[in-house]
């Protein structure tokens, strides 16, 4: 496969010009007795260096990569394969100016978002999984995620934007969830209602944001259900989903961001140079104070429902914190859960989950992330139901290598706890695999 070449080239290139996770900047003069920060290596930047671009137009390229097997349990033993390229084009004279600085023509924005799966999608359900052990296990081709036109809050209290747009991350989602593998740990609760356009897939709708405190915003976001299916298939992806009898679906949601439960992303962690050469926690004795460049996010409580014209409605919400365990550097608790009903309510009516993020387990390694979730998904019909069967539990594990500031390796260790994709009760799943992720 030619994305699978590609890729591999492309990390044992980057490994050899990143042989260390460190490098550490003095942030004062030579005669201020200040900490050092320690910082991620940059990045390639492909898209700068061979498209020169002007300051008002941005250009963001990803690639991720998950190979996964399962040497225990389920239908059978087997591995796969899927990978997904993105591209996002950003479009607004605000973004060569600080925000302070806005006139009103800067709050505008043109946003245009694509992405293109190759491999398997389907291997989950081939060894006996219900829910998809990969975060990006899409149908093969080429997807039109987002093509709106934005008016940014800036300094603001309002925020709308309009077009072809996808639910998350504007829905549901919330950043901690992207450390994640498993599906349904990654971004929107292990919600599926048929036809909700959740990205890579988009429909025609608009978000209207009120956001009366920088760390306070109130959500309202109304989408086409009828456009999702052959808006995917525009570009020649496969129909993505099945007896939708159009209609649409609405979203409110709030989100509140308080600085006393998690110190906001952008904050560096004061930590201590350990007596080995490592980086540890900070401690009242500490002779090397440093300042390390945070990988986490910071504190978010999500509380939302929805409904849809098909008479199905439910509710979710969610709340990342500090849990103030003395773990690596700094760590993030965070809690979930989802109910859904009605009539075209989804295979999985409720979902509940938590999880835990640490930075820096091993203090040689201050960037690199440690990930542990588990989570339960009740069901309602389908093959399992015929054995009795009302659940599927997930656990993952896993940890992210963090190499570059665009280059990240995930291996990821995942138990499936009940399978309920097969014609019987099925042995759990043990399942390891790799998530590869650039940006450029």
């Amino acid at each position: 496969m030619a994305t699978r070449r590609w890729l591999t080239a492309l990390l044992a290139a980057l490994l050899q010009a990143a042989p260390t996770a460190l490098r550490a900047e003095p942030t004062a003069p030579a005669d201020t007795p200040a900490p050092q920060t320690l910082q991620l290596p940059p990045g390639w930047r492909i898209g700068e260096r061979l498209l020169p671009l002007p300051d008002w137009l941005q250009l963001s390229i990803g690639a991720t990569a998950e190979p996964m097997a399962n040497p225990l349990g389920g239908e059978r033993r087997q591995a796969g394969w899927i990978d997904q390229t993105s591209l996002s084009l950003s479009l607004s004279p605000g973004l060569a100016r600080p925000v302070a600085q806005w006139q009103e023509a800067d709050h505008w924005q043109l946003q245009l978002s694509l992405n293109q799966t190759s491999g398997d999608p389907l291997y989950s359900q081939e060894i006996g999984a219900l829910f998809e052990l990969q975060q990006i296990a899409y149908p093969s081709g080429v997807l039109l995620t987002e093509a709106s036109l934005t008016r940014r809050a800036g300094n603001g209290w309002l925020e709308v934007s309009a077009g072809i747009v996808p639910l998350n991350p504007s829905f549901i989602a919330a950043p901690v969830f992207d450390y994640y593998v498993h599906s349904a740990f990654n971004d929107t609760l292990n919600i599926a209602l048929n036809g909700l356009p959740i990205s890579p897939y988009g429909s025609l709708g608009g978000i209207v944001s009120l956001e009366p405190a920088p760390d306070l915003s109130l959500r309202y976001g109304w989408f086409d259900l009828g456009s999702t299916a052959p808006l995917a298939q525009w570009l020649g992806s496969p129909a993505p989903f099945t007896g939708i009898a159009g209609g649409s679906a609405q979203l409110l949601q709030l989100s509140w961001s308080p600085a006393g439960l998690a110190p906001p992303a952008d904050r560096a962690i004061t930590a201590c140079r350990g007596a080995g050469g490592g980086v540890v926690r900070q401690r009242p004795d500490c002779s090397g104070p440093l300042l390390v460049q945070s990988q986490l996010p910071g504190a978010l409580l999500n509380l939302g429902g929805f409904h849809t014209s098909a008479r199905s409605s439910g509710v979710y919400g969610s709340a990342t914190l500090r849990s103030g365990l003395p773990l690596g550097l700094d760590e993030r608790l965070w809690f979930g859960g989802a109910w859904s009903g009605g009539q075209a309510a989804a295979l999985s009516p409720s979902f509940v989950a938590a999880g835990l993020v640490v930075q820096g387990p091993i203090p040689s390694r201050p960037f690199d992330v440690l990930v542990l979730a588990g989570g339960r998904a009740g069901l309602r019909e389908g093959p399992a139901s015929s054995w009795g069967s009302a659940y599927e539990g997930m656990v993952e594990l896993g940890y992210q290598l963090r190499l570059t500031d665009g280059l990240a390796l995930q291996p990821t260790l995942q138990w499936i706890i009940n399978p309920s994709a097969g014609s019987g009760p099925l042995p759990g799943i043990l399942a390891a695999g790799l998530q590869i992720n650039a940006s450029f």
